[in-house]
């Protein structure tokens, strides 16, 4: 099965691999279950996430101003 990055970013800000969470740091962010955070991108419609071979990592949500 082919790796996919999904949901891409209109931000022009650059992550670096170390800025983004896990899915256990994402779900203790986000008050979710990792369960959740599967299931949600097994169905596509989680938040946006990217693959590294087998890691899963998300991109951290921004607050609004």
């Amino acid at each position: 099965m082919a790796s996919k990055a999904c949901k891409s970013s209109n931000s022009a800000t650059v992550l670096a691999a170390g800025d983004m969470l896990t899915p256990k740091e994402f779900a203790r962010a986000q008050k979710v279950s990792l369960s959740w955070l599967a299931k949600a991108r097994k169905r596509g419609d989680g938040p946006p996430f990217i693959r590294f071979g087998r890691s899963v990592r998300y991109f951290p949500l921004r607050h609004p101003k």
